[in-house]
């Protein structure tokens, strides 16, 4: 907590006076530049018959917001932020580290060098003893992060409590991941974007979330699967998480039902785009 003025000024006496207070101030970087390279070169499309926010790499890779966020990133102060300052600062950072990801290793080459194609997953990056989601991604405040590391922190961002609508917003770069959004996540605005995510993700029949009616059978995410202890801890299980972000109140009343069991998609790794391989 740090002394602040702000907002704060009253008259007494003839005076203007600065009536002290406490307030948190944090220091999240400002993603304006992000939100223009997201808006300007991701665009609704389809892949593999899946609806989803295409991602333009080449427009972003030859785009100098890319490049100019990655280098705010980079000397970023990113202590004594708030809960909400840490949320969209570290969800930005993911979803442009995994771009960048793709943008600098575009290509898939043999062991031999004979033979150089463009990536198919990100996936295609690591290997089975180096997994992408290992190796560096990129520098937060002269730090180096890997993909796991930012996925790790959002999901135990001490002293905040895990907010699992998270797993909406993060972006692995791959066609069954959530929709990368066409704006940058902003501190004022967290809330709503957040729950629009979750809200829109689970709305899609083909990655998201799917009805059988004559089965009882509600198909989810395997996110919903992999990360099912965090939807638990927040609401006691997964149905009861996934219930206020359906909007259509007989798809609500159908999966509140008892007798309704969970299923899950296959996870398709390929890319949400295509990757910007020159060889």
């Amino acid at each position: 907590m740090r002394l602040s003025c702000h907002a704060l000024w009253t008259v007494c006496c003839g005076l203007t006076v600065c009536v002290m207070s406490t307030r948190s101030e944090g220091t999240a970087p400002d993603f304006s530049a992000w939100s223009e390279v997201v808006s300007t070169h991701i665009k609704p499309g389809e892949s593999a018959g899946v609806p989803l926010n295409v991602v333009n790499y080449t427009g972003i890779a030859a785009d100098p917001n890319f490049q100019a966020t990655l280098d705010l990133v980079a000397k970023a102060s990113v202590g004594n932020l708030t809960r909400n300052e840490t949320y969209a600062t570290f969800i930005n950072i993911y979803n442009l580290f995994a771009i960048s990801m793709v943008i600098h290793h575009p290509c898939s080459k043999s062991i031999f060098g004979g033979s150089c194609s463009p990536i198919k997953s990100i996936k295609d990056i690591g290997s089975l003893l180096s997994p992408v989601w290992k190796k560096t991604a990129g520098s937060v405040g002269g730090k180096s992060y890997s993909l796991d590391d930012v996925e790790d922190f959002l999901r135990n961002p001490a002293p905040f409590k895990e907010d699992p609508r998270l797993h909406a917003c993060i972006v692995c770069a791959s066609i069954s991941c959530p929709d990368v959004r066409t704006e940058a996540f902003q501190v004022d605005k967290l809330d709503q974007q957040m729950t629009d995510q979750m809200t829109k993700f689970l709305s899609n029949p083909k990655k998201g979330m799917s009805l059988n009616m004559s089965t009882k059978t509600v198909t989810l995410s395997p996110i919903f699967q992999w990360f099912a202890a965090d939807f638990v801890s927040a609401a006691g299980s997964v149905k009861n998480f996934i219930l206020p972000f359906i909007a259509d109140a007989d798809v609500a009343s159908f999966v509140r039902g008892n007798d309704v069991t969970l299923a899950y998609f296959d996870y398709d790794w390929n890319l949400n785009g295509a990757a910007p391989c020159q060889c």
